[in-house]
């Protein structure tokens, strides 16, 4: 019976042995430098800012952290929370660089989001701006609309035609909603106001949106690497051996340069 509990205690050291070298292996030596980038990904419909805004000022907090990269893959979404999102971005890049990497999609919200941004990268054929403002209205019943409030719902004459006063006051709406969104992306990327508009919500490739200067470059995520490296202002010749991705508490991701 002893031998049996010898060999239960022989065991348990020889695992506990193990993962402690695993967990010392998982750190790089002493004598190696590194950066740490904190990793939020963006990849749905804009319709709530939170759990974006959570994960910036958890990296943005975190004095472990050199860098955080932002991947984008959406259409879009509210307004409200796009905006809302970039401000945060803004306040984040105060205290370390933003890196937004446009994997396929970055128009409308989520281009504003991506525009607040230290630096953008995207491939060349990633769809890039859609910088304007559209309302879908409602289906409703045209013969029947009770309000308590005059505007409180779009009026309809017939089907498939709107009050014109109604139709007016959206119209306006949507223009000063339009205006704040031009004016805005023109601030975040140092762009003439009137070249913003004027592109009237076009949606470029990444490789024409270079050239309008919506986007820095176009590339992979080895060049977020590379830019990382370069924005965390590392000196010439001592660059870092490693680069850890940072996805959430529980995941470390280690890349060999």
């Amino acid at each position: 019976m002893k031998k049996l509990y010898c060999l239960y205690a022989l065991i348990i050291c020889i695992f506990t042995a193990q993962s402690e070298i695993k967990m010392v292996r998982s750190q790089p030596p002493a004598e190696q430098s590194a950066i740490n980038i904190g990793y939020i990904s963006l990849t749905k419909p804009i319709e709530d800012f939170n759990d974006i805004v959570r994960s910036l000022k958890k990296h943005a907090d975190d004095p472990s952290i050199d860098c955080i990269v932002l991947h984008i893959n959406s259409p879009g979404g509210y307004p409200g929370d796009s905006q809302v999102i970039a401000d945060f971005i803004v306040w984040a890049k105060q205290t370390k660089p933003v890196i937004a990497f446009i994997s396929n999609s970055g128009t409308s919200g989520a281009y504003w989001i991506a525009a607040a941004c230290t630096w953008i990268i995207a491939p060349e054929t990633a769809h890039i701006g859609s910088i304007g403002v559209v309302s879908e209205l409602p289906k409703k019943n045209p013969n029947i609309t009770f309000t308590a409030g005059r505007y409180k719902r779009p009026h309809y004459l017939g089907k498939g035609v709107i009050d014109p006063e109604d139709a007016q006051v959206i119209q306006e709406r949507l223009d000063l909603t339009f205006d704040i969104f031009c004016e805005n992306i023109s601030k975040l990327r140092t762009i003439p106001v009137e070249v913003i508009r004027g592109l009237e919500a076009q949606v470029f490739l990444a490789s024409q949106a270079v050239e309008l200067g919506l986007i820095d470059e176009t590339g992979t995520i080895q060049q977020v690497f590379d830019k990382t490296v370069e924005l965390v202002s590392y000196r010439k010749g001592s660059a870092p051996e490693l680069l850890r991705v940072i996805a959430s508490p529980t995941e470390l991701f280690e890349f060999a340069l």
